[in-house]
């Protein structure tokens, strides 16, 4: 089945006006064409294969604990602030509300929404409200935090790109920028391979801590890219109790000016292609920045490379620790992380406390029937790509 929407009339309001309320047919419609894109980047790139986790079963298990949990956590983080507020609060790079997590948090509510229905638990005329107003918050937060009008990469221009930083801080980083020789392209390299390894291992091997914005387009042709990738410095991740204290530094940004011969595609959450794929080769300037304090503080050579050494060190203290830990405790960790993506909004909106972050019980005993294999397998594959939809997501309201 492939649904039908036509587009709304006035796409600038529904992309750019909070204040502006959708009908249900608005909500549809960008619910139909997320959940196309969704579906798109899924089949065309995403493998769920980890040595360490079990991917299929938390990934089934902290969409269905999103479904259950992301409205009453966004309605006590609205008490306190609205999206907007919070975006405009802080630095909008290098910290863990990046745009891969905001864009995610719609995605992987609805994603649980799917698999309720598919297990017989809900029907999809349930839970209208708690919908609308996850989406709410999705909505309001992204038109704060872009700068380039649309809520989806793949209507940006260029498209399939995502800007986030206004003319200021674009022109603070490349006032920050340093020619690159090849020996600081090796160093930022072996840096930036370190940091990410380190990363997926932290967020158990998935992407939310690796956040790419860009394209964004200077005047001589050439553009920025910025990699964002955040380590766990606010002790969200018990997993990692005792290996964050032995880093530096937390919170990255990684800039590269990049000539125009060079492609940047950034899918619809977030993760960032270039073409060619040996893109780091071409690059014209750099800087690493670090971004614990909420600035961007330019971080020289030496720094890099004590930051590169403590990160060595940490990723293999966590890979034995995560290596030794009982395989179903190690899902448990990997389904918080999942769900844990409002953690840093609910610690700027100052109630991180009065959110109940377990994971509900019911969830939590699902490990034995979702760690089936077969079962998982097909639970996945029905709502990421479906045979008889275009798109990941049914029509909301039944």
């Amino acid at each position: 089945m492939t649904l039908q929407l036509a587009a709304p009339a006035n796409l600038e309001l529904l992309y750019t006006d909070p204040t502006y309320e959708p009908t249900l047919d608005e909500w549809n419609w960008l619910v139909h064409v997320a959940g196309a894109a969704y579906k798109s980047e899924l089949a065309a790139r995403t493998v769920f294969e980890s040595e360490l986790f079990g991917m299929n079963t938390y990934i089934i298990m902290s969409m269905m604990e999103d479904y259950l949990r992301v409205p009453d956590r966004i309605r006590t983080i609205r008490q306190h602030a609205t999206p907007t507020e919070l975006v405009r609060k802080a630095l909008p790079i290098g910290n863990k509300r990046s745009f891969i997590n905001l864009a995610a948090t719609p995605l992987h509510y609805l994603t649980g929404r799917e698999l309720f229905v598919d297990l017989g638990k809900n029907s999809l005329s349930d839970g209208l409200d708690d919908q609308l107003d996850v989406l709410r918050f999705w909505r309001e937060a992204t038109i704060a935090m872009r700068t380039d009008n649309v809520l989806f990469n793949m209507d940006a221009e260029p498209p399939n790109s995502s800007h986030v930083i206004d003319d200021a801080l674009l022109a603070e980083i490349r006032a920050n920028l340093v020619p690159t020789d090849d020996a600081t392209k090796v160093r930022i390299r072996k840096f930036g391979a370190r940091l990410t390894a380190y990363a997926f291992l932290e967020n158990c091997d998935a992407r939310t801590a690796v956040c790419d914005t860009g394209p964004y387009m200077l005047e001589d042709g050439t553009f920025l890219a910025l990699r964002e990738t955040c380590a766990d410095g606010d002790g969200d991740f018990p997993w990692v109790d005792g290996i964050r204290e032995t880093l530096p530094y937390h919170h990255f940004v990684i800039a590269y000016r990049l000539p125009g011969s060079v492609r940047m595609d950034n899918n619809v959450w977030g993760t960032a292609w270039f073409t060619p794929s040996d893109y780091q080769a071409d690059i014209l300037e750099t800087r690493v920045f670090c971004t614990d304090d909420g600035t961007l503080r330019p971080l020289d050579i030496e720094e890099i490379e004590e930051a590169t050494k403590a990160i060595r060190k940490a990723h293999r203290a966590l890979y034995q620790r995560l290596a030794d830990t009982d395989p179903e405790q190690r899902n448990l960790y990997a389904t918080q992380m999942y769900a844990w993506k409002l953690k840093a909004w609910a610690r700027l909106a100052g109630c991180y406390d009065e959110i109940d972050w377990s994971i509900t019980p019911r969830i939590a005993r699902s490990f034995d029937k979702f760690s089936d294999p077969d079962l998982a397998l097909k639970l996945i594959g029905g709502v990421f790509v479906p045979e008889d939809r275009d798109g990941c997501f049914r029509p909301l309201g039944g």
